[in-house]
């Protein structure tokens, strides 16, 4: 049976199409909680769905659910989707997806390429543990098989999707490295952290360390996140140096035994005294994680770590088996 407030909320969301919570506490003039409980109700009758992971949670009807891949799109698009156009603007949601249509000349296909983004999207979002983490360390695991190092690995998204190119925090971390853009990391750091803290707490780690960059800028990446991150653990510091005079980018590497030989002769541990139970490597984006596993090998066979985790902001869709209904 629906109660006042129920039908109330079920209404505005066939008006509007969608409605996160504080959208839908504004217009009742009840507090957060209440308006939980009662989509909590919604959803586990099944009137309505939840889009999304936190911060960035929408509610939409039950029968324009991920399932249908027709119309979640808006939604999906406002959490996942950006798109920088050749001007250096940062489009967002269903208008950045306008504006990339028309950039790559395909206006004409925007119901088709809506319903395809939602279902891959979806799919993607399968992919996302309780805690809205992806634990890549099977992926990675087979990558390494017996040399694996890493305890587990996780992202807070995907790089990039095939068609669509980079989510929103792939696009956010390449321009935020290429731009030195400190606004920019900081609203990622925001982001990491409500993720970040606990996990940190679950896995009970007791260092962090920053992998160091392989290209020298004013702004480092990692550096400014970390300032940003302001976590209060011990830091293990990491740096780059390089026995030729010429400093290559993981990225520019193609063979995974040229990235570990790179990551092995030019990663080196400066403070090697202390020693954790479990520490957690925070890198900005993973492609093959031969950074993150030569860089946990190291920290074990110096003995400055027993277990050794990784954290990337956006990793690698590469290898992740997604099943499609069909």
């Amino acid at each position: 049976m629906l109660t006042d407030t129920k039908v109330r909320i079920v209404s505005y969301i066939k008006t509007n199409g969608q409605a996160k919570v504080k959208d839908l506490a504004t217009h009742l003039a009840l507090g957060n909680v209440a308006i939980h409980r009662q989509l909590k109700k919604l959803v586990a009758a099944g009137q309505l769905a939840k889009v999304g992971t936190p911060p960035k949670v929408f509610y939409v009807l039950a029968n324009r659910t991920l399932s249908s891949p027709s119309l979640p799109a808006n939604a999906l698009l406002d959490n996942y989707f950006a798109y920088v156009d050749p001007t250096g603007h940062l489009n967002t949601g269903l208008a950045g997806f306008r504006i990339w249509l028309k950039n790559v000349g395909k206006v004409e296909q925007e119901q088709s390429l809506l319903k395809r983004y939602a279902l891959d999207r979806t799919e993607a979002n399968s992919l996302f543990n309780s805690a809205g983490l992806i634990d890549a360390t099977v992926n990675i695991g087979r990558t390494f098989n017996n040399e694996m190092n890493l305890d587990r690995v996780f992202y807070l998204d995907f790089y990039s999707l095939p068609t669509f190119g980079k989510t929103r925090l792939g696009t956010s971390v390449l321009y935020a490295k290429q731009s030195e853009n400190q606004e920019m990391i900081r609203q990622l750091a925001g982001e990491a952290q409500s993720k970040l803290t606990p996990l940190i707490t679950d896995l009970g780690i007791e260092a962090v360390g920053f992998l160091p960059h392989s290209i020298l800028r004013k702004v480092q990446f990692l550096k400014e996140f970390a300032d940003r991150l302001n976590l209060t653990l011990p830091k293990i510091e990491l740096i780059k140096a390089y026995p030729g005079e010429i400093r290559v980018a993981q990225k520019t590497l193609g063979r995974l035994e040229e990235r570990i030989q790179n990551a092995r002769e030019t990663i080196f541990v400066n403070n090697n005294k202390t020693r954790f139970k479990r520490v957690l490597l925070i890198d900005d984006a993973v492609g093959s994680a031969a950074t993150l596993n030569e860089t946990a090998r190291k920290l074990k066979n110096m003995g400055i770590a027993q277990e050794v985790y990784g954290f990337a902001i956006v990793g690698s869709l590469k290898g992740f088996e997604v099943i499609r209904e069909v």
